[in-house]
Formats: C-alpha cells, sequence, structure tokens
C-alpha cells in the first residue's frame, strides 16, 4: 500500500464533498475522465475501494472519508498560510468565501459589503447559499443554524432568532399560508403553530427571502426570522398562542485558520453586523 501521488488527495476530497464525478469535475476544473483516472489510480496504489456507486452518485467508502480529512486539513492549512504569506501586499486579493442561508447573506452581509471593502481592502469576498449544514465544503467560513456538533471546527455565536408567523396588518387569516418547498426539513413548520392552517399551503417557495417577498405581496401568514421583518415591510405578528420558535446562528470555520488574521478579521466584522460584540470561541 503506498501513496506518491499526493495530489490524488484533492480529487478523494472533491468526490467527496459533490458526491458525482461530473460535479467534482467542475470544481476541480477539469473532465469526468480524469476524476475517474485519478481515483482509479489511488484506489489500485492503496488496494482498497474509495467510493461505491450509488444510484446517479458516489458513496465515500471508511477510507475515503479519512483520507478527505487529511485533505480538508490540508486545504485549509494552505489557505492560511497562503493567506498570511500575502496580507502584507495590499495589491494581492485574499479570497474568502462565505457559505450561509439567503437570509443571512440578505441581512447581515449584502448591506455591508462597502464597509467590509473599506475595513478589509485586500479581502475577495464570494457569497455562497448554503441552508443546511453539511460543513464548510469549499467555503472558509460559515454561517450556519444550530451549534456544530464533531468536526475540526471553531464556533462562535453570532445571535439568537426566533421564527414567527407575520402577515399583512389588513388581512383576517382564513387558513391560507405561505411555505418553503419540502427540501426544507420544517417545510410546514407553521402548522405547529397556527393550527387551523390548511393542510396544504397556498403557496410553496424556496427561501426565506423570497417568503418574505411573498409574504409582503399577498398577506398571508408565513413563518419567519424575526431578523428580516423590518418595520417599512407593513407587517404584524399573527395573535397565535406559542408563536415563536428560538433558534440560533453560528459561525464556524476550520481551527487550522484560528491564526489566519484576515479570515479571524472577517468573522469579526461579520459579528459586529448584529450589534454585539464578539463572543468567545468554542472548539468543536
Amino acid at each position: 500500500m503506498t501513496l506518491d501521488n499526493w495530489d490524488d488527495l484533492k480529487f478523494v476530497l472533491a468526490m467527496t464533498r459533490h458526491g458525482t464525478m461530473s460535479a467534482a469535475a467542475r470544481y476541480l476544473d477539469t473532465n469526468v475522465a480524469t476524476v475517474s483516472r485519478r481515483l482509479d489510480r489511488l484506489s489500485h496504489d492503496l488496494g482498497v475501494s474509495l467510493f461505491e456507486k450509488r444510484g446517479t452518485g458516489f458513496v465515500a467508502t471508511i477510507v475515503a472519508e479519512r483520507l478527505a480529512l487529511i485533505a480538508e486539513d490540508l486545504d485549509h492549512t494552505l489557505r492560511g498560510e497562503i493567506s498570511s504569506m500575502i496580507a502584507g501586499d495590499k495589491t494581492t486579493p485574499i479570497p474568502i468565501e462565505i457559505a450561509a442561508p439567503p437570509a443571512v447573506h440578505k441581512q447581515f452581509v449584502l448591506p455591508r459589503t462597502g464597509e467590509l471593502s473599506e475595513y478589509l481592502p485586500q479581502v475577495m469576498l464570494t457569497l455562497t447559499d448554503k441552508v443546511f449544514s453539511q460543513g464548510l465544503g469549499e467555503a472558509d467560513i460559515q454561517v450556519r443554524i444550530g451549534r456544530p456538533e464533531g468536526g475540526r471546527l471553531k464556533a462562535r455565536k453570532f445571535c439568537d432568532y426566533y421564527l414567527r408567523v407575520y402577515h399583512g396588518k389588513n388581512i383576517k387569516m382564513d387558513g391560507d399560508w405561505i411555505g418553503l418547498t419540502h427540501r426544507y426539513p420544517d417545510a410546514d413548520l407553521l402548522r405547529d403553530i397556527y393550527k387551523e392552517a390548511k393542510a396544504q399551503p397556498r403557496y410553496r417557495v424556496e427561501e426565506m427571502p423570497m417568503a418574505l417577498d411573498m409574504v409582503c405581496e399577498t398577506g398571508l401568514p408565513g413563518l419567519l426570522p424575526d431578523f428580516m421583518v423590518q418595520p417599512h415591510h407593513n407587517l404584524v405578528l399573527a395573535d397565535l398562542p406559542g408563536n415563536a420558535v428560538k433558534g440560533e446562528l453560528w459561525i464556524t470555520y476550520h481551527e487550522t485558520r484560528h491564526s489566519d488574521a484576515t479570515l479571524r478579521g472577517v468573522v469579526d466584522w461579520f459579528c459586529n453586523s448584529n450589534g454585539a460584540s464578539p463572543m468567545a470561541m468554542a472548539s468543536e
């Protein structure tokens, strides 16, 4: 068993993250044949199977998962070292990717991107929508719902929030409502609060910002995070018992990046976006 071609590890990592050879190839800017050949070579060199075909995708074996963890540590370590090396050259951009639910980007990031460019002018920011917490993936920073469990992550609590049922000021609730698509595990959570809601919503939408827009346009009740709802939306809280489901937003990044001053600067800037002072870091 040998591992002479260290570069093959990035193909294992890409496959573990993306699940299909075509998606891994797109991320690595190569073709499916190259991904297949590199994985086959590594599997042959190690004498073990790395991925098992399941439907249209692949599932990593235990060996592949362990190799992917090594590759992920190396990936984030290199990013941190490169960031530190070029931090002194003010003309060289430092890429930072933030993955977060669309509502977080819309409320806390987009209105303040100009501020970030003044605070950290070297940062070249990329925003990626990620609602579910499958891990960092290619992102440098992830804002996620709930505190992470396990993994080599640093975590900082960003804020508490509540999901509440809102509707238009002049709308009488008659059982119709607005829900999320069933891509969300809690797509119909509103019905736990609004007991008279019909079994199916009048409309389903893909993301929380769209749900807010739909509630504003139709006046129909929808379950929304309270940090999104502003006075100009002209919405009111539904008069329902228990109209509050508490949630938490956490910021995470790989523990190997803890000494990366640029990344930590972005995290501090982000935490200050809700007016709260930065909180202590917690290893996960």
